[in-house]
């Protein structure tokens, strides 16, 4: 559901130490058609270009989605091309809520820190200290800095044990929080770093601990409400609204027919992702955070794993997720911000993302 694919990690969009923070790639992947753009275009010149040239990848059936572009964070440019799901062929809009996949995960780092600027949390607190009726005695000793680094060693959520379970055993963080604390553990905290999911789950059940609400409730109030993100939540892909898109991939292979994959997904999400976003709304996350509006300047810098600044943030990031039927992009420096929603497969937003961010936002600076 949310683990990155081999060719998210190809696309250099594999989560790194920070909350699925990766860096932005410079050159846009040959495989797309060329993109007039450069960091000089106006933003009538980028409504321009890429309005035809989205279009024209959706005839080819190489894209269904939605595209933001924003400069200083104010929106030039946004549109959606493709339709809901192939049952009602509804089209899609810039509102249209999106599954963002492990995108989310950055929203469960921002109440982590919240809760340590409140002084309410400890990053060396242990998971045994947190979550005393934590049944894997060996994951007992990781800290929340293990876990928000992907050095816990909790399990995974996915493999044979999720495949055959009931889906809609899992529809909050806390069932995905029991299902996972029930299985055995991939290594001892802090013996490496490997992808979480877990980890991201054990600590969405934290935040629950530490608050005294659900995780959903607290995301809610303290993320979503603050930044402004008033069409985002966490929806059941079983009772979706008739705006929200819905997971389709080819469960085929690539050459079988377009099929609703839902099926492969837990009915709601968790502390790992698989919340409901919009393009805009997930502008508005990335103002209030480089505007430190969510978490002090310093908590800020290491959400974004870059250097405490006064104004608006600058560091250069990505946040991505992609799985059966969903991949997601927001890339940003502060100065350009590139959002990507497509209610299909990677590496679909990974390359539209890559392509438009590097020609506005020009070479990572060395």
């Amino acid at each position: 559901m949310l683990k990155m694919t081999a060719k998210s990690a190809a696309l250099a969009l594999a989560v790194s130490l920070l909350t699925g923070v990766a860096a932005a790639q410079d050159g846009p992947p040959p495989q797309l058609p060329p993109l007039a753009l450069t960091t000089q275009s106006s933003d009538a010149e980028i409504a321009e270009q890429l309005d035809p040239w989205l279009a024209d990848l959706r005839e080819q059936g190489r894209y269904n989605g939605a595209v933001l572009a924003a400069r200083n964070g104010r929106e030039v440019y946004a549109a959606a091309h493709g339709v809901t799901d192939i049952a009602s062929a509804a089209p899609l809009t810039v509102d249209t809520r999106f599954p963002i996949a492990s995108i989310g995960k950055v929203f469960t780092h921002v109440a982590i820190a919240q809760l340590i600027e409140a002084g309410r949390l400890s990053p060396d607190a242990t998971i045994g200290e947190l979550l005393p009726d934590y049944p894997n005695a060996l994951s007992r000793s990781a800290t929340v800095q293990q876990l928000l680094t992907h050095q816990g060693g909790v399990a995974d959520i996915f493999g044979p044990a999720f495949r055959n379970a009931p889906k809609d055993q899992f529809a909050s963080n806390r069932d995905y929080y029991a299902f996972v604390s029930s299985q055995p553990p991939m290594f001892a905290p802090g013996a490496r770093e490997e992808y979480c999911n877990g980890c991201y789950v054990v600590l969405g059940e934290i935040i629950a601990r530490v608050s005294g609400q659900s995780y959903e409730d607290y995301i809610a109030q303290n993320v979503f409400a603050r930044a402004g993100m008033a069409r985002s939540g966490f929806l059941r892909h079983d009772q979706l609204p008739a705006d929200a898109a819905r997971f389709t991939g080819r469960p085929q292979g690539p050459n079988g027919p377009l099929a609703d994959v839902s099926r492969f997904h837990g009915v709601g999400g968790s502390g790992a992702g698989n919340a409901y976003s919009t393009l805009r709304d997930l502008l508005a996350f990335d103002n209030a955070l480089r505007e430190h509006r969510l978490v002090n300047a310093e908590l800020t810098a290491q959400v974004l794993r870059g250097q405490p600044e006064t104004g608006r943030a600058t560091a250069r990031i990505g946040f991505a997720g992609g799985a059966p039927g969903v991949n997601a992009l927001l890339f940003g420096n502060g100065a350009v911000t590139v959002i990507v929603l497509t209610n299909r497969e990677p590496p679909t937003a990974e390359a539209i993302g890559q392509t438009v961010f590097s020609l506005l936002a020009g070479p990572r600076p060395q």
